[in-house]
C-alpha cells in the first residue's frame, strides 16, 4: 500500500511558476499526484515542471492568462487530454503588486481594478471551468489561497483586501453549490511568506515584531506545503466551506 497521500490524483496549481505555487506543486508531486502547473510566464512554468520531473514526478505545464475565461477553459481541456481527469484545483494565482498599494483617495483606479481581476476573477474563471471534471472525481477538491488581509485590512491595500475578502465568500459559495457533487471547497491562509527566495540563498524563518504582525513568523514557501498537502488529502467526507490559517494573530 502506497504511503503517498495523493497517489493517483491529478492536481492543477494556478500561479505555479514560482514561489508558493511552485512549492505546492513540488509537494503534491512528491505525494504522488500528477500535476498541471499553470502560470502566465512560460519559462517559469517550464522550470517548475522540470523540477517536478527531476524529482521523479509527473507534470505538464500550461502558460495562460487566467483573467480570460476562454483561457481557463483551455487549460481544463488540456488537463483532460493529458490525464483524463482532475481531482484537485488549487487557486493560487494572484498578487499584491499591481500598483494599488495606496490609500483609496489617491490610488490609481485602473491598478485597483486590476488587483481585483488578478485575485478574484482568475479564481472564478478557473473554478467555473474545472467543475465539469471535478464532478467526475470521487473526491473533488477546490482550494483557494486566502489572506489575513481579507479579514483585517490596513490603510494602503484596499484592493488586495477586498479581493481576498470576496475570494473567501466565493469559497463558501462554491462549497454550498458543489456539495451535492461531493466536491469540497476550502480556503488556506498561509500568513507572512517570503515566497521568492533567490536560488542559492539560505533562508531561516524569523519572528516579526512590528504593528499587527507581532508574534508572526515570516516563513519560506516550504513551511506552507504541509498544510496544502493536508487539505488536498482529506477524505471525501472531510471539511468544506472552512478556512485554515497558519497565522498567529487573530484574523
Amino acid at each position: 500500500m502506497s504511503d503517498q497521500l495523493l497517489k493517483g490524483r491529478v492536481a492543477l496549481i494556478t500561479g505555479g511558476g514560482r514561489g508558493l505555487g511552485r512549492a505546492i506543486g513540488l509537494g503534491y508531486a512528491a505525494e504522488g499526484a500528477s500535476v498541471a502547473v499553470c502560470s502566465r510566464t512560460l519559462s517559469e512554468v517550464e522550470e517548475t515542471v522540470s523540477l517536478i520531473k527531476a524529482n521523479g514526478g509527473e507534470a505538464i505545464g500550461i502558460a495562460a492568462d487566467l483573467s480570460q475565461e476562454s483561457e481557463s477553459e483551455r487549460i481544463i481541456d488540456e488537463i483532460e487530454k493529458a490525464f483524463g481527469k482532475l481531482d484537485i484545483v488549487f487557486l493560487n494565482a494572484g498578487g499584491n503588486s499591481c500598483g494599488a498599494r495606496e490609500p483609496i483617495e489617491t490610488v490609481d483606479s485602473k491598478a485597483w481594478v486590476k488587483t481585483i481581476e488578478i485575485n478574484l476573477y482568475t479564481a472564478f474563471h478557473v473554478a467555473k471551468a474545472s467543475i465539469r471534471l471535478l464532478k467526475q472525481s470521487d473526491n473533488g477538491k477546490i482550494l483557494t489561497m486566502g489572506s489575513g488581509m481579507g479579514r483585517r485590512p490596513n490603510g494602503q491595500s484596499s484592493a488586495y483586501s477586498a479581493s481576498k475578502a470576496a475570494l473567501w465568500i466565493l469559497t463558501q459559495s462554491l462549497s454550498i453549490e458543489l456539495a451535492e457533487y461531493g466536491i469540497t471547497v476550502n480556503e488556506m491562509i498561509p500568513g507572512p511568506v517570503k515566497s521568492n527566495i533567490p536560488d542559492g540563498e539560505d533562508f531561516e524563518p524569523y519572528l516579526i515584531d512590528q504593528g499587527n504582525w507581532k508574534n508572526e513568523w515570516m516563513k519560506g514557501s516550504e513551511e506552507v506545503v504541509p498544510l496544502a498537502v493536508f487539505l488536498a488529502s482529506q477524505h471525501e467526507f472531510g471539511p468544506s466551506g472552512q478556512s485554515f490559517a497558519l497565522n498567529r494573530r487573530i484574523l
